[in-house]
């Protein structure tokens, strides 16, 4: 089913950085993803945006990326 999709990779940038957590948001048109990654541990999504797109990216020492299990 999943395999027929082309994966449209989005590149998220940091927006705000309190050291304690980032604000991580994607520039793509149509899609405004927007996620806080706590460095402790934990993310929280606020904007889904495009929820087919593979997210990557990071700040500092912080790297994200996603993958579906198969």
């Amino acid at each position: 089913m999943f395999g027929d999709l082309v994966e449209a990779i989005h590149q998220l940038t940091a927006e705000a950085d309190n050291g304690d957590e980032i604000v991580l948001v994607c520039h793509e048109p149509d899609c405004g993803r927007r996620l806080v990654l706590k460095r402790s541990g934990g993310l929280v999504v606020l904007d889904r945006g495009d929820f087919f797109a593979r997210h990557v990216g990071g700040s500092d020492g912080v790297t994200i990326s996603t993958a579906i299990a198969a």
